[in-house]
C-alpha cells in the first residue's frame, strides 16, 4: 500500500470554506437523488450552505476592498483677508489615496462650511458681526467618510464697520382715506443686515426691524403728506436720506354711511396683576375698509385710553382699584362708528 503524503495543515478559515462547500456539493447531489417530492427541503439546504459559503468568502474579499485611509490633513491654515463681516482663509491642501474629498470648514460661533477638494481659500461669513473674535479649523473628508485630523487652529478678530449703508429708495404702492402703504428698496452695505427709518412731515413715524414695506396709518383724509427714509447698519451707521414721496390721501366716500360690525368676543384679562388688562376681540369687517384698515377706539372707564389699527388685540391699564369698564369701537375711514363692545370686571390696582 503506498504511503499518504503528509499534506500542508489548513487554516480554520480554509478548513470551514472547505466544509462549506462540500456542503453545498452534497446537498445538490441529494437534491438530485430525492426527487420532486422533498425538492423543496433540499432547496433550502442548498441555499444555507451557498449563503454560509458566501459569509465564509464574499465578505471578507469586500471588507478588504474599504477604503480606511483617511486623508493628510490640510496645513497652514491662515487668514489672507478680513473685513467687518467676513473672513478669507487659505491653507495647503490635503491628499488622499482615493484622489476624492472635500473640506469641512468649523468657526467657534457654531457655524460651517464645506468646500470641494481643489479649493485652497474660501470667504467665510456666515454668523460673523463686527468687533467679533473667532476661531476656525478646516479638516478633510474622503467619499468614504475617512476624516483627516483637524488643521492648526487660526483666530482672528474682526474690525469695526465704519461703512454707512447707501440711501433707499421709497416707493407709494397702495394709499386710501386714512392709510399709506409705502415700499423700500435699493439700500446696499457691507453687513448683512439693514433695518429702516421712516419720517412723515419730518417726523419718525416707523422703525422697522428688516421689513421693507410698511403701512402708515391714521391718517386724515384729503391730506397731503411727504415721506422719505433712511438705512442704519448693525454699526449702527446711518445712510444719507432717500428720495422724497408726497401724497394727498384721498377723501372718505361720501356715501359710505355703514359702520363696520361690532367687535364680537370680546375679552378682558387681568393675570398679569398690578392692572394690567389684556382685551382681545375678533375683528370688525366693513362694507368698503379691509379689516387691516379698521381702526378701534379703545376706552376704560368710559375715556378714550388709545387707538390702534388692525388688530383684534391690546393692552392697557385699569384706572381704578375694583370695578373697571373696557370697550372698543370700530370706526372705518369714512368715520362711521360700530356699536361699542364692553365688559365689567373687577381689577385690583396696586398701590
Amino acid at each position: 500500500m503506498r504511503p499518504r503524503t503528509p499534506g500542508r495543515l489548513l487554516t480554520p478559515r480554509a478548513f470551514a470554506t472547505r466544509k462549506a462547500l462540500v456542503m453545498f456539493a452534497n446537498n445538490s447531489a441529494r437534491n438530485r437523488a430525492a426527487g420532486p417530492r422533498t425538492s423543496r427541503h433540499a432547496t433550502r439546504a442548498t441555499a444555507m450552505a451557498a449563503a454560509f459559503f458566501f459569509l465564509l468568502v464574499a465578505s471578507p474579499a469586500r471588507a478588504q476592498l474599504r477604503d480606511r485611509t483617511p486623508p493628510t490633513a490640510p496645513t497652514n491654515l491662515r487668514v489672507t483677508e478680513k473685513s467687518a463681516y467676513s473672513v478669507t482663509l487659505a491653507w495647503n491642501p490635503s491628499t488622499d489615496n482615493s484622489g476624492s474629498f472635500s473640506y469641512t470648514i468649523r468657526a467657534s460661533n457654531g457655524h460651517g462650511a464645506t468646500v470641494g477638494q481643489t479649493a485652497t481659500s474660501f470667504r467665510f461669513t456666515s454668523g460673523l458681526e463686527a468687533r467679533g473674535t473667532y476661531s476656525f479649523v478646516i479638516y478633510a473628508v474622503d467619499r468614504a467618510g475617512n476624516r483627516s485630523r483637524d488643521s492648526n487652529t487660526v483666530t482672528v478678530s474682526l474690525p469695526a464697520d465704519t461703512f454707512p449703508p447707501t440711501a433707499p429708495r421709497l416707493s407709494v404702492t397702495d394709499v386710501g382715506p386714512t392709510h399709506v402703504s409705502l415700499a423700500l428698496s435699493g439700500a446696499t452695505d457691507d453687513g448683512p443686515y439693514l433695518w429702516y427709518q421712516v419720517f412723515m412731515n419730518g417726523s419718525m413715524v416707523a422703525n422697522l426691524t428688516r421689513e421693507t414695506s410698511v403701512t402708515i396709518k391714521l391718517l386724515t383724509p384729503a391730506t397731503k403728506y411727504s415721506f422719505t427714509a433712511r438705512a442704519r447698519d448693525f454699526g449702527a451707521n446711518f445712510s444719507p436720506s432717500g428720495n422724497t414721496v408726497s401724497v394727498t390721501t384721498p377723501a372718505s366716500d361720501p356715501n359710505d354711511t355703514t359702520p363696520p360690525t361690532t367687535p364680537a368676543n370680546f375679552y378682558a384679562d387681568n393675570n398679569d396683576g398690578c392692572g394690567e388688562m389684556h382685551l382681545s376681540w375678533t375683528q370688525s369687517t366693513d362694507n368698503v375698509d379691509a379689516p387691516s384698515l379698521i381702526r378701534y377706539e379703545v376706552f376704560v372707564n368710559g375715556v378714550l385710553d388709545h387707538l390702534t389699527v388692525g388688530t383684534g388685540r391690546t393692552v392697557l391699564y385699569a384706572t381704578v382699584n375694583g370695578q373697571n369698564t373696557f370697550a372698543v369701537v370700530a370706526v372705518d375711514s369714512a368715520g362711521n362708528r360700530s356699536a361699542p363692545a364692553s365688559i365689567t370686571i373687577h381689577v385690583n390696582v396696586c398701590p
